[in-house]
This record gives C-alpha cells, structure tokens and sequence, in this order.
C-alpha cells in the first residue's frame, strides 16, 4: 500500500502539479480565466516574450500557453490573477504523503483533509468560513466583518454544496460537448484517410491512364509506318515497270536512229524508198503510245503522306467539388450568464391594394431555414405562411393556407405546415408544390425524429393527444394515458425533439411541459416553482446540447431547463424587451428568434 501511495503522489505531482511552462512544480501557482495555472514568476515571463508590447503591465493581452485563449492581466498585474488554492492544497498533501510513505499507509491521500493545509484569506491570513453572493467571492470572518458586512453571505458549505451542483449540470454539458467534438475529431480523421486513400487511387489512375494512351499511341504509329511501307513499295514496283518499258523504247529508237542513219549515209536510192516506209509506219506506231509527260504525271504525280493531328497532352484535369455538409437539426446556442443582446427586431406585416400595414397576425411558430437562416412565420390570422430575412425583409412567394398552427424544414429542404383550420399536415417543396398531403384532424405543433417520422400534437376536445406518423402518413403510436390512465394533455400546443429523439411537449392549459420517450414512455415533467413557476408556456425548442428552451407567455420570459427537466435559469425577460413570446426557434447561426403576440419579431445573441 505504501508503494502504491508513492505511485500515486508521483502521478499526481507529474500530471497536475507540474507547471507547464517551466516543466517543474508550481511555484506560487496563478490560475487565469480559462481555468490553466502557471507560476507566477514563468507566467510573467511568458508574458513579457509573448506579448505584442513584450511586457506584463495591467491591460497586457496574451493568450494561454495551452488554450490560446485570449487573456487580460488584471488592474493589479500579473499577481492579481487568483491563486490556485486547490493546487495548493494538493501539493501540501503530496508532500505530507510522501513524507509519512515510509511509516504508514493508513495517512495517505485518503486521509487528506487532515493533511491539507485549508485555503487562507489572502487579506487577513485567516481560514474562509463564507461566501459573499453579492461579489462571488470566498471570505474569512474579518472580511464578512469588515468590507463584506452589509452584503448578503452565506456559510462555505452551503454555497460549495450548491456549485457543486451547478458545476455537476455543467459538467454534463461538458460531456456532451466533449463527445460531439470527439465524434467529429474521428470524422475527420476518417476523411484524412479518404484523402490518402484517394491520392493513391487516382495517382494510379494518372498513371494507368497515361500507360493506355502510350500503348494506343505506339501501335497507331507501328499501323501508320506499315501503311506507309506498303504503298512505297507498291508505287516502287509501278514506277520499276514503267522504266523497264521506257528503257525498251529507248533502245527501239535508238535502233531506228542508227538504221535511218546509215540508210542516209550509204543507201541507194532503190533502198532508201523501199524502207521510207517501213520506218514511217514504225514511228507511227511509237507516236501512237502516251506522250511521256502523261506516264510521267501517271506515276509520278502520287504522293504519299502522312496526317498527323497535334496531340493534346492534357488527358485530364484535376477537379475540387465540396460535397455540402447539412447543418446539424439542432444548433449550438451560447448560453453564457450574460445578458442577452437584441441584434434585430421586426414587425410582421401584411399587404392590401398596395397599402402596407400592421395587423393582427398572430404569429403562432417560426423556424429557420438550415441553409439560408432566413425566418418563416406560420400568421395563424392572415391565413399566410411568409419568410423573411434577417432583417425583416419579406421574401417571396408566400404559401396560403387556412390557419397555419406550425412550421418546421426538414433536412431535404422542403417545409412541413400544421393546417389546423383544414386538419391537414403539408410537405412543401422549395418551389411551392405540395409534396405530400394528409388528414390529421385536430393538428396543432409537429416536429421530427431523426428517422423522418412525425411527430404531432393534436387538440381535439376530449382526444387530445400526440402522434407520431410515418412520412407516408401512417400513424405507428399514440401518446395519450398514463399507466392509470389518466389523460397527459389538456392542450398540448408546441412539440419538439432533443438530439436523442425523446419528445418535448407543452401544454399551455396544464402549465406544465413534458419529455417522454420516442416509445411513448414519460421520462419528465416540469411546471416549475417560484421564479420558474410556468403561467402558459407556449413555443418549446431544444439545442445541439438537449436544453429545453420555453416560451413562457404570460410571465413574459424565456425559460432554459436542462435535458432532464430541471430549471437553469431566465434566458430572457422582460427587461430585455420580451413581450408575451409565444414561439421560439434557434438559427443556424445560434441566435434565438422568438415570435411576441403583438406580431414582433426579435432576434437574440448570446
């Protein structure tokens, strides 16, 4: 046990205790904002070669040896930064541990809070017993005497207990965060391999593409040089007979020549009248035959040649097409403690010969388009689903329909309506056609799973209830009773789906929103307690994390509860100028759009 216990303390001095700049054990440990701690003396020297100044004043930027986030040194310079009191504690009890390796295991790390020194007060040098909750900070009892006294404080304990709790709920963001970036850290390994897969492949295909073309080309040209030797010598053979013909001629003539010759020179006349004809009718018969241009242009008028076509060395070329990745259904949405800001907010208005004005629209859901972050509005009063850009701008066309309750894209772009007024649920194309078409008597919100199923909140009285149908329209279960068989809903208004495909349903009547599972299993519910007692929660939407977001009307605030129910805190009030939300949806880019009753629409950064 004790070997184990020396293993221990020196993983733990390796692993946290170990600066990492200077590589050796924290001196004076200093913690920054994103939670990394340095030593003081390595940070400020870190921060002197680093920084754009090359100095460590107050206001110095420089970013996080680890991270690279970006940092301020505080007023009171790099020593203002807090001090890390849990490493501090844990090297304290290393220490002690080490120590005591050798006589007992029995006070070894698992004795610790005997061993660790307790944090001190940096001001008074005495233990922290509280917690100020007007300034967030640890106190001793002379603080909580002195500079803290008339703010509100509460025992250590206590207020530990409590953000403990907060950092458990955060910490399963974490995870959940921390797996989704795992997840896509293996896709893209998964696609570096492609590329090398890829590289590989076409390089040979390069190759053996190349290697065809050679072949092809050498055994056109081994048919062109045949082609070429064959007629050459057919045209040698012609021009062979044609010679041996004029040689002969030339040998006729050149007898007659030296007879014609002779006769002149020694025949008598008897002779020379005797054979005058003879060779007469013998040049005759030789004039007869064709002239020798005519044999010559005969044979010697063809030529041969060879057509060749310049050859393109580009047999290809090497293309880059993106293949477009769909957005995630369910965006990430920042939901910092800070207040929110208003980037945007536009009325929702209508037109009639000519005349624009505001009227009573009733502006019942809002979703974005995944592509375009362009907002689409079901105006339940004007019959109208419309989009809008971001700015408020009207896009058209508009698509008619009798009382629109809901809207939603799906991942093939196309929209899905609620039509309450004619119990009927659309799928619409991008170019206005109506794709598909069913009778759903009562319909009200509706959402998808991720297999493309429907899921459908129905009002009709005595039967309400939520569906969830197949695309073709047929109904696979209902969601109604419980195990007593007693109805859930009074009014289920609003639906959606988390990234996990369990069901979030408000009910506006009941006050109350639930969470069952794709199989009809009710997992939660929530109608809150005092700041978050709903009055008529209406719109509900989900983020990449599973986080319920609710339009609570009446108390004029968004609500943000965790996947399981439980309540966070006020996302927006209406001291940030909410009034009577009724829909809500968040945008590719994560802002939160939120329809109000007075026929508004705003936009939300975090």
């Amino acid at each position: 046990m004790a070997a184990k216990a020396g293993n221990l303390a020196d993983i733990l001095t390796n692993d946290f205790l170990c600066c990492q700049i200077c590589l050796g054990e924290f001196q004076e440990p200093k913690a920054l904002p994103c939670l990394h701690t340095y030593c003081l003396k390595c940070l400020t020297q870190f921060i002197q070669e680093t920084s754009p100044t090359r100095r460590a004043d107050p206001g110095t930027m420089f970013q996080c040896a680890v991270c690279r986030e970006d940092t301020r040194v505080p007023n009171g310079g790099v020593k203002a930064f807090k001090t890390n009191h849990h490493i501090t504690s844990l090297f304290d009890a290393v220490l002690a541990n080490k120590k005591q390796t050798d006589t007992t295991s029995s006070q070894s790390l698992r004795n610790r809070e005997s061993i660790v020194k307790q944090p001190t007060c940096e001001r008074h040098q005495k233990e922290i017993l509280f917690y100020c909750t007007n300034c967030n900070e640890a106190i001793c009892i002379i603080c909580n005497g002195t500079t803290h006294k008339h703010h509100q404080s509460t025992d250590l304990s206590e207020a530990a207990k409590r953000q403990k709790s907060q950092i458990r709920d955060q910490l399963k963001r974490l995870e959940i965060n921390l797996k989704s970036k795992e997840q896509t850290a293996n896709k893209f390994h998964k696609h570096s391999e492609t590329i090398n897969t890829t590289k590989v492949e076409l390089l040979k295909k390069i190759d053996q593409t190349a290697s065809d073309l050679q072949k092809k080309i050498a055994s056109h040209a081994q048919q062109l040089k045949q082609e070429v030797t064959t007629r050459c010598h057919q045209q040698s053979k012609t021009l062979e007979a044609e010679l041996s013909n004029f040689d002969m001629q030339i040998g006729v003539l050149k007898s007659m020549k030296q007879f014609a010759e002779k006769i002149l020179q020694h025949g008598q006349d008897a002779e020379v009248v005797m054979l005058q004809k003879n060779v007469t009718t013998k040049l005759a018969e030789l004039e007869k035959q064709e002239s020798d241009i005519t044999v010559l242009q005969k044979v010697c008028s063809t030529k041969i040649t060879v057509h060749t076509r310049k050859i393109n060395p580009t047999f290809g070329k090497v293309e880059q097409t993106s293949q477009s990745t769909p957005r995630p259904r369910h965006p990430f949405i920042s939901l910092s403690s800070a207040a929110p800001t208003l980037i945007n907010s536009f009325k929702v208005q209508s037109s009639e010969n000519g005349a624009l004005f505001s009227i009573t629209a009733d502006p019942e859901s809002i979703t974005a388009d995944p592509e375009t972050g362009h907002l689409t509005v079901a105006e339940f009063n004007t019959n109208n689903v419309k989009t809008y850009n971001v700015n408020g701008e009207l896009q058209q066309p508009v698509i008619s329909c009798n009382q629109p309750q809901d809207v939603l894209y799906l991942d093939n772009g196309n929209l899905l309506v609620s039509v309450s007024g004619d119990g009927e649920v659309w799928e619409v194309s991008p170019d206005q056609q109506i794709v598909r078409k069913h009778k759903v008597k009562g319909c009200r919100g509706i959402a998808v799973t991720s297999d493309g199923n429907r899921v459908i909140t129905l009002t009709e009285p005595g039967n309400e209830r939520v569906i969830i149908m197949t695309p073709s329209g047929d109904i696979i279960r209902e969601i109604k009773y419980d195990f007593k068989n007693l109805k859930y809903f009074t009014y289920p208004l609003y639906v959606t789906v988390t990234p996990n495909d369990n069901i979030v349903v408000s009910d506006c009547w009941k006050k109350c929103v639930f969470i069952f599972s794709v199989d009809g299993q009710l997992l939660h519910k929530y109608s809150g307690s005092g700041e978050g007692q709903l009055s008529f929660p209406q719109g509900v939407c989900v983020d990449g994390l599973g986080q319920i977001i609710v339009a609570d009307c009446h108390n004029h605030h968004i609500q943000l509860l965790s996947p399981k129910c439980q309540f966070i805190r006020h996302l927006i009030t209406k001291d940030q100028c909410l009034c009577e939300p009724m829909a809500v949806a968040l945008t590719p880019d994560g802002h939160l759009a939120v329809t109000q009753r007075d026929n508004t629409v705003k936009i939300f950064a975090f």
